[in-house]
């Protein structure tokens, strides 16, 4: 009787922890507590809001050969666009840029993440990006990603985004945009616009007079106010935006800068669209004088050029010959 009345040390100890897990379990029925399990799948899951990307208005791409602010010419953002380059200079872009581009962001894989604190942002080098990639969508949100440190021990990458708070280590993305140009990213055919928005368009020639057309509702006018041929001025159009490039120029030597900068004394074409998105003018200059170190087709050749001349995209002669049409052709 005494033995049961005084219980050994391991028994208490038993005793104890039996009223404690009691005491647990009733606090849990009383208080519905839940615990809630750590979704590991969502906290790797890809941070860019692709979905917020599918109607866009500009894209600006900024990496080592510089700055290129892109504009969607559809009225309703659809990423098939067409594009154009707004910035060095404005030329159409290649059609399956954009969609690229969001592709590669649509599988970007995540392997880990860091707090987006200075000392990280400054050790995985996003206080200088290798990349940034600043979009607007058609509900005026921007949404800015920028790539840091490029780790070549295990390949991956660091990626912030200015809609998050966490710095993610990812792999590469599929395509290298860190080292895009302006070849990788401008079409062959070089002047991008939408038709439907056109308000007005003039084409001059050193030896032509202008020819200037404006929109009145669903007609094309003259200066004068007299109506001319739609499907002439349908066909003109479609003739400017099929200009094409055959090649471009960068890392232009003095010699070659200053060939330039005489032939850009007087240009030869120049075409102005103004449309709702704002003016556009594309000015064409003749190529006088051998270009130093270049073996350039036989006969002249025109050229556009970027403000800076760092880039010029050589155009041949039989590309513009179309231009020298009069009002008496479209009537």
């Amino acid at each position: 009787m005494k033995d049961f009345l005084r219980p050994s040390l391991s028994t208490l100890l038993v005793l104890i922890f039996f009223f404690i897990l009691l005491a647990l379990g009733l606090v849990a029925e009383v208080f519905d507590t839940q615990i809630t399990e750590v979704d590991m799948a969502q906290v790797y899951a890809n941070p860019v809001p692709v979905g917020e990307l599918q109607h866009l208005r500009t894209l600006k791409l900024t990496n080592k050969n510089g700055e290129f602010l892109l504009q969607n010419t559809h009225p309703d953002g659809d990423l098939q666009g067409p594009w154009q380059i707004l910035t060095p200079q404005p030329l159409k872009v290649k059609s399956d840029v954009i969609a690229k581009i969001i592709d590669a962001l649509n599988v970007l894989k995540v392997r880990n993440f860091h707090k987006l604190e200075p000392i990280n942002v400054t050790n995985f080098s996003l206080d200088n990006p290798t990349l940034t990639l600043l979009f607007t969508n058609t509900f005026n949100k921007t949404y800015e990603l920028k790539l840091g440190l490029i780790n070549p021990i295990d390949n991956s990458a660091y990626l912030s985004l200015s809609t998050q708070n966490q710095i993610y280590q990812i792999e590469p993305l599929q395509i290298p945009l860190d080292a895009f140009d302006l070849t990788q990213l401008i079409d062959s055919k070089v002047i991008s616009f939408n038709p439907e928005t056109l308000l007005t368009f003039e084409v001059a020639g050193s030896k032509n007079p202008v020819l200037k057309l404006t929109k009145k509702e669903d007609r094309w006018e003259d200066p004068a106010g007299s109506s001319v041929g739609p499907e002439k001025v349908k066909a003109l159009l479609e003739r400017i935006q099929n200009i094409k490039s055959y090649t471009v120029l960068e890392g232009l030597s003095e010699d070659q800068n200053a060939t330039l900068r005489k032939a850009m004394v007087t240009p030869a074409q120049t075409i102005k669209l103004v449309s709702t998105a704002g003016v556009r003018t594309y000015t064409f200059y003749e190529i006088k004088e051998k270009l130093p170190g270049l073996d350039e087709p036989k006969g002249p050749a025109y050229f556009l050029t970027t403000e800076d001349k760092r880039s010029i995209i050589l155009i041949d002669p039989g590309e513009l010959r179309f231009l020298e049409i009069g009002l008496k052709d479209l009537r």
